[in-house]
């Protein structure tokens, strides 16, 4: 394996080419660590990153989340096919028979059709999630519940919720007890332990320069903490809680999770999940599956204000990869320097998507034509020059995500669709550069044979 050494000076590199402003990265692999980091915590001050910087996890928190959950599990205090409603009993959608279909299972794994990024920014405080439950009764279930994947922040903390009902603890002190101290992890979600360490702020990175600038706001969204707006921890942490997810074992022998529970978390759980997230085959219990089988890789990224973060654990092989940074390149960084190092080490490669057209597939095009909707905005499908077209206009709360990284949002674009596959209802968008495609899929047709929802990243439901 490499030394730390020269994982410094790739890592050191790829800062550079990406206009990272600090990063950390670590791998473990059969009781040896290598571990490197560059640069800043803050352009501001200058202050270099320190092997025990804290950076955000983003929304690798979602797989603290589904631990804490399943350590519930072991103990018999939680079902993962109970419904929400066993224990959150006003658990309660627009759509009220749908939210009452919802179970544990389908908040671990992404099908509950909860929104995906609803953000009120309600006030912090210990009953934050309670409140966020009670915001609940005004959004809709997108879709039946169970059978389409549709990542849902809301879905996690909803989950959180769960969790502190359970334990009687807020969802970061049941973090902490079930979590942090188990593992002995450098890792808090509490604002005032972060002005004691080590922390990296988040950068804009201004795509014409290449200039980093911190972020105007270190934290945002109180009530999404379970889905990954407020953890912070180390390159350490993040290795020592991929490495329980090996044995389900912490470093004092201390057991955490059942070899059962280690197994359905690792559980491909769609038959179908073309489209869903590109670098991913498949979604399990909180975590998404770079490869299924007898040799699985389990990974989750995560993005907060001008951070990306990324975490990798290839059980069988005995590894764990991780990387935390302050940018928002950051995300170039990890998938360039991961790429390299799972295909160099562990013969592993993220999946190729499959989404560029090779020749046009006609259709009925008033077919799919309509107006989609969800929380996190709409979708309107048209005919321009006979030929199909999609425009995305996402929710204000998006707008807000894109103006605190620094970003501009743009006009939305009515971009051209062509289909790849008549009797699955796939589709190519182009967006507009050269040789980028993304995946759009209907589903669900009604009497008429008109798809009543549509997949553009997260699920959307045709407006009557």
């Amino acid at each position: 394996m490499m030394t730390s050494q020269e994982l410094t000076r790739r890592l050191a590199e790829l800062a550079e080419e990406f206009n990272v402003a600090g990063a950390s990265a670590a791998l473990w692999h059969k009781g040896t660590l290598i571990k490197a980091e560059t640069g800043t915590v803050n352009t501001a001050t200058g202050a270099p990153v320190l092997p025990n910087t804290l950076f955000a996890a983003g929304s690798v928190t979602k797989v603290f989340t589904a631990t804490v959950a399943m350590t519930l599990v072991n103990e018999g205090l939680l079902k993962l096919d109970a419904p929400v409603r066993d224990y959150l009993p006003n658990f309660t959608a627009v759509n009220s028979e749908r939210s009452a279909a919802i179970t544990v299972r389908m908040l671990l794994n992404h099908s509950s059709g909860l929104p995906g990024d609803y953000m009120p920014d309600l006030a912090p405080g210990d009953d934050v999630l309670e409140r966020l439950m009670q915001k609940l009764a005004d959004l809709p279930v997108t879709g039946v519940p169970g059978e389409r994947w549709s990542y849902s922040n809301m879905g996690m903390a909803t989950l959180g919720r769960i969790i502190e009902v359970i334990t009687g603890e807020s969802y970061h002190s049941a973090l902490r007890t079930r979590i942090f101290e188990p593992l002995g992890l450098n890792a808090t979600a509490e604002t005032e332990e972060l002005l004691l360490r080590s922390t990296a702020v988040g950068h804009t990175v201004d795509p014409a320069t290449g200039s980093a600038a911190p972020v105007h706001r270190f934290r945002a969204w109180p009530e999404n903490g379970p889905a990954g707006s407020r953890l912070w921890l180390d390159i350490d942490a993040l290795i020592t809680f991929g490495r329980m997810h090996i044995d389900g074992m912490a470093p004092d022998g201390r057991r955490l999770l059942s070899p059962w529970t280690l197994h359905e978390m690792r559980e491909p759980q769609f038959d179908d999940y073309w489209g869903c997230f590109p670098m991913y085959v498949n979604y399990g219990l909180g975590w998404a599956l770079v490869r299924e089988g007898d040799d699985p890789v389990l990974a989750h990224g995560g993005a907060n204000l001008g951070m990306h973060s990324t975490l990798y654990v290839l059980p069988k092989q005995q590894a764990v990869l991780a990387v935390l940074t302050n940018s928002t390149t950051g995300i170039q960084l990890y998938s360039s320097l991961c790429d390299r190092l799972l295909k160099e080490y562990f013969a592993v490669r993220s999946p190729a998507p499959t989404y560029t057209p090779q020749s046009t597939i006609e259709v009925d095009n008033t077919q799919y034509t309509g107006i989609y909707r969800s929380p996190n905005g709409e979708v309107s499908v048209d005919v321009r020059e006979r030929r199909l077209h999609l425009r995305t206009t996402p929710a204000p709360s998006l707008t807000a995500w894109d103006r605190l990284n620094g970003r501009t949002p743009g006009e939305s674009q009515a971009l051209p669709l062509v289909c790849i596959n008549r009797e699955r209802h796939r589709f190519s968008v182009d967006l507009g550069s050269a040789g980028a495609y993304a995946a759009v899929q209907f589903y669900n047709p009604d009497a008429n044979g008109c798809p009543t929802l549509v997949r553009v990243g997260t699920l959307y439901e045709r407006t009557p």
